[in-house]
């Protein structure tokens, strides 16, 4: 862990700065680093992936159990300042990549800090990709944890039911502002998300297109944003009344188990390709 003074030298050497807009805000807090890996459940020789490292923060604390662990970082900079760091350390392999187009699915426990204005993005494409996903812990800003558990009004949206429904979330710890530097305008949390028992991946695709196709246009009913999926109206009729849902509904009057029957019937046509 790198402390202010470090973290500005590293900037005056590399002749640039933390960029605030990009969520470049590093953890100085020793207590809180060692609290967000406790948290994760590690087992030896697990393998384990880092989202957006930065400085090592988490990297270092992770490094001093028995794993191996992969990092993916964007930045160049913060790429080879961990390659230099842990040039001794076989158990890192860091890889510069925008983690929303990494394609290494296999990790079934993430871990890491992610960036205020792609946190949702992050999430969805971890659940959407990472097949064997089971558990992560991640620190995000307190009001984007709350977006992802709203199931209600203007922050209810797809992503937000497939969470509800095949995981569940838990807030560990809130996060002081003064833990970082450069500090940022507003607190943290810290939460843990771990796969259902008996979720069922496919399942949890076919739920997530069902959402999204409902939710695309929200001022329409859910009649009309199925006809995008189901190009049949009769269908689309017996659909709704299988499962006992009005026609002029709309998707955020929906709950979550709307949701999944609907998924169910939508599946009886054979007309998602997962």
């Amino acid at each position: 862990m790198l402390n202010k003074d470090e973290i500005k030298d590293f900037f005056i050497l590399e002749s640039s700065h933390a960029k605030k807009e990009l969520g470049q805000n590093f953890l100085i807090d020793e207590t809180v680093i060692k609290n967000i890996v406790s948290s994760l459940n590690i087992n030896d020789n697990d393998e384990i992936l880092e989202i957006g490292p930065g400085l090592g923060a988490l990297t270092g604390e992770l490094l001093n159990k028995n794993i191996t662990l992969t990092a993916v970082e964007y930045d160049q900079k913060f790429v080879n300042f961990l390659n230099n760091c842990y040039s001794k350390n076989n158990n890192l392999v860091v890889i510069k990549n925008n983690f929303l187009t990494y394609k290494d699915y296999k990790f079934s426990k993430i871990i890491g800090n992610l960036p205020y204005y792609i946190t949702t993005d992050i999430i969805e494409h971890i659940v959407k990709h990472f097949f064997n996903f089971k558990e992560g812990v991640f620190m995000v800003q307190n009001e984007a944890l709350n977006r992802l558990l709203s199931l209600k009004g203007k922050d209810y949206n797809a992503l937000n039911v497939l969470l509800s429904y095949a995981y569940d979330i838990k807030k560990l710890f809130l996060v002081s502002k003064n833990s970082f530097f450069p500090i940022p305008n507003v607190d943290s949390v810290v939460f843990k998300i771990n796969i259902k028992k008996d979720s069922d991946y496919r399942f949890n695709l076919a739920l997530l297109k069902v959402c999204k196709t409902l939710f695309k246009l929200r001022r329409k009913t859910i009649f009309n944003n199925f006809k995008t999926m189901i190009k049949d109206e009769n269908t689309i009729k017996e659909v709704l009344k299988s499962t006992s849902l009005k026609e002029n509904m709309r998707a955020e009057e929906l709950s979550v188990n709307d949701f999944v029957n609907l998924t169910k019937e939508v599946l009886k046509l054979h007309i998602i390709s997962l």
